[in-house]
């Protein structure tokens, strides 16, 4: 995996599927600029993933914005891995909330 210049590293374990979305905070005064890699079980780590968050403001990312169509298979859940090169805040919104047979560990 390669990463960014910068130590804010965190993972995302709960079970990623395409049209879930990730709201990116960026609390620093400097604009982040942040990596994903995608990660599931039996398979190749996809990314990293570029996203830029300005100073002090949320981006809000559906799974499907950041990777090709086709990179992503509609039924496999992935961990995601985010790098950054300031502090940033990460909260993953589950698009079905209800199908919880989807929402299985990815690592």
């Amino acid at each position: 995996m390669s990463t960014l210049v910068g130590n804010w590293k965190m993972a995302i374990t709960d079970g990623c599927v395409r049209g879930d979305r990730l709201c990116l905070f960026n609390v620093s005064p400097k604009k982040a600029h942040v990596e994903l890699t995608f990660c599931a079980t039996g398979e190749e780590p996809l990314g990293p993933y570029r996203a830029t968050v300005p100073a002090q403001r949320t981006s809000d990312l559906s799974l499907d914005d950041l990777a090709a169509s086709d990179a992503l298979s509609p039924s496999t859940p992935y961990s995601v891995v985010v790098v950054s090169d300031m502090p940033v805040i990460v909260q993953l919104t589950h698009v079905h909330p209800g199908v919880p047979d989807r929402r299985r560990s990815a690592a």
